[in-house]
């Protein structure tokens, strides 16, 4: 990792620890590293807009009028144990891969969280012994 982008994970870490939203506006035709700036605003859970230098007032106005509902936010999602995660982060999930923490830092009302899961293959389901495929209607989970 670059140091640049090393520098824009740690203040957005710090932010998020603060409760801080950062949202980052950067000017149609400009050249700046919008990549590596956006962690920023990824971690805190602002916006990135780029916008041209005429409606620069109202995209300011469009920013400031969303407020966060909540800071530091935190969601645990807990599946079935004959369910799993799908394309997760390993270390946003438990040992045993069925509970996914992920930090939301700051959220408004366009916030979203989104995850997906699927069925464990079913030789894997065959093979637990606590598990009875032909009683079972339904693989809750909690979040």
């Amino acid at each position: 990792m670059a140091k640049v982008d090393e520098f824009y994970e740690r203040a957005g870490q710090l932010a998020q620890t603060k409760g801080v939203t950062i949202n980052i506006v950067s000017i149609e035709g400009d050249e700046c590293n919008i990549d590596s700036l956006s962690k920023l605003s990824e971690l805190t859970g602002g916006n990135v807009e780029r916008v041209n230098p005429t409606t620069l007032t109202s995209n300011f106005s469009n920013i400031l009028s969303v407020p966060t509902i909540a800071t530091n936010v935190v969601t645990k999602v807990k599946l079935h144990k004959g369910l799993q995660f799908r394309n997760e982060v390993a270390a946003n999930l438990s040992d045993d891969r069925s509970l996914l923490v992920r930090d939301l830092g700051n959220v408004n009302e366009s916030s979203t969280f989104t995850f997906e899961y699927t069925l464990k293959a079913i030789a894997e389901l065959v093979q637990m012994d606590d598990i009875d495929l032909t009683q079972l209607k339904s693989f809750p989970f909690q979040a």
